[in-house]
Order: C-alpha cells, then sequence, then structure tokens
C-alpha cells in the first residue's frame, strides 16, 4: 500500500540464538513496549593547509546501536533472565526489527516493494537494566551494537 505509516506496535523485534546453517528459532521479546534501532557515521577530518579555514571531513564507519524496553515478565521467552544469560555468555544474537507474518507469528520477510520493511543481523548485548518501582510495573531495558552482517530488507539466516 503507497504511503502506509507504519503503526509502532506493527514493528516487533525477533530474537533467534545463531548458529551457521541453522534454521532460526524465532521468538518475540517478552512484553516489549518500545524499540529503537540507531545507526551513525563517523567521520574522519580532511583539512589541510588547502582547505583555509574550514574543516572537510570523509565518510567513515557505520555504527548501529538498539534498545528496546518491556515488563518485567518472568516465564515468557526472551525475558530480563534470557537477555543476562545472552549477555553473560557474550554471544551475538540474530535479530529481526520489522513485521510479524500474521499467519506464522514469526518474522515477515516479504520484500517485494519493501511493503514489510526490516532489517536484520548479529548483536550482542552491551547494557541490561531493570526497574522496580513501588507499586508500579517493574521493567527492564536492554541496549545492544551490531556485532556483524547488518543488512536492510534482507535477513541473515
Amino acid at each position: 500500500m503507497a504511503n502506509e505509516v507504519i503503526n509502532g506496535s506493527e514493528v516487533l523485534i525477533f530474537f533467534s540464538a545463531y548458529a551457521a546453517g541453522t534454521t532460526p528459532a524465532w521468538s518475540v521479546a517478552a512484553h516489549a513496549t518500545s524499540h529503537s534501532l540507531s545507526m551513525s557515521m563517523a567521520t574522519r577530518e580532511t583539512s589541510n593547509k588547502g582547505t583555509g579555514g574550514f574543516v572537510t571531513k570523509a565518510t567513515g564507519r557505520i555504527d548501529v546501536t538498539g534498545s528496546m524496553e518491556g515488563m518485567y515478565i518472568d516465564d515468557d521467552t526472551y525475558n530480563y533472565e534470557d537477555f543476562m544469560t545472552a549477555m553473560l555468555a557474550k554471544e551475538p544474537l540474530l535479530m529481526i526489527f520489522g513485521r510479524e507474518s500474521v499467519t506464522t507469528g514469526e518474522p515477515d520477510t516479504t520484500t517485494g516493494g519493501k511493503t514489510h520493511f526490516y532489517s536484520s543481523g548479529l548483536f550482542i548485548i552491551t547494557g541490561l537494566d531493570a526497574t522496580f518501582p513501588d507499586q508500579a510495573n517493574s521493567t527492564y531495558t536492554v541496549n545492544f551494537e551490531h556485532y556483524s552482517d547488518f543488512k536492510m530488507n534482507d535477513y541473515l539466516t
């Protein structure tokens, strides 16, 4: 559908342990409430005597980071404990940011016309926080950084 605005509630993060050559076993983060994916590019200064009073720059490497927040639930798949286990193991997780397939409950990997935009890659968990406020829902936050194989409108298998 042209000019379709994507509702944030339609975009999920799917996780799977990664082993080359195996089929991922996708799970959605337990009771996630918010996700973010950020890209930034470092620059290199190329200024010299000939550039006068202006700094000139060249492009550098791209860094991909993200975060997610969720409600703290003990018995769901990919909850706080699962993220802690992955972080302590220092193993990357395969992640897909995208829409859920209505028929399978897994990531919708349709890329024709970019109607189901998504990205994927291996990410490592770099931060994990839990909050336990008085008389309110307990929540957790996971921060992650790109490890390898970041792809847009494609996915790593």
